[in-house]
């Protein structure tokens, strides 16, 4: 099977557990997906961050040569973040040297909301955001907060496909975004998601 074939395969997998059963805080973008190399999620800012309230539209972009290539996260309002680059890239090792073809978009999704409780202060790409969160962590969390204000809260609805399902996987499937509402509303604090975060490479598929 021609690489091309078996990355649309694993990406068609992938879009669909999104659909179905998204990590906490994030869900589908607000547009079809018409090239699935190629298209948005949504991160609504997680509780307990400068970020909550917030509605962060971000462009996922795959290689042709995926899972062996990591994807490309990019958020496309400003985010105030010691680890998103002003034009919007999120640089964590995962998108890069640290890849690894078990690795998927929701574990790498996941990974994100984690760096938004937590930011990695050892290489940020916003050095600015980094040194007031290090000197003055009250002042960072207060701008955060404003340019959440002044440039995500305007709502996005997600883009559900109409699927024809038999009972059963609908039951399946209301069953799992029932389990991922609870996931948003009762997830721990930051320190619980780096945790998780550093055991990224780990999981599988």
């Amino acid at each position: 099977m021609p690489e091309s074939d078996w990355a649309t395969r694993r990406i068609r997998k992938e879009l669909k557990l999104l659909w179905i059963d998204p990590p906490a805080f994030c869900r589908p973008g607000p547009a079809p997906v018409t090239d699935l190399f190629h298209w948005e999620v949504v991160i609504d800012g997680p509780d307990g961050s400068p970020y909550s309230g917030g509605t962060f539209p971000v462009d996922v972009a795959y290689p042709k040569d995926y899972p062996f290539k990591p994807i490309k996260l990019t958020f496309k309002t400003k985010v105030y973040h010691p680890n998103i680059g002003p034009e919007g890239k999120m640089a964590l090792d995962i998108f890069g040297s640290e890849w690894r073809p078990s690795l998927t978009v929701s574990t790498a999704l996941l990974s994100v909301v984690s760096v938004l409780y937590d930011p990695l202060l050892d290489r940020p790409v916003r050095r600015d955001a980094a040194r007031l969160y290090k000197r003055e962590r009250g002042l960072f969390e207060h701008k955060a907060r404003d340019w959440t204000r002044r440039y995500a809260s305007a709502p996005v609805a997600s883009f559900y496909p109409a699927v024809e399902e038999t009972s059963d996987e609908a039951a399946a499937a209301a069953a799992a975004a029932s389990r991922a509402v609870a996931r948003r509303r009762s997830c721990g604090a930051g320190q619980q998601w780096r945790s998780f975060a550093a055991r990224l490479p780990c999981i599988q598929p």
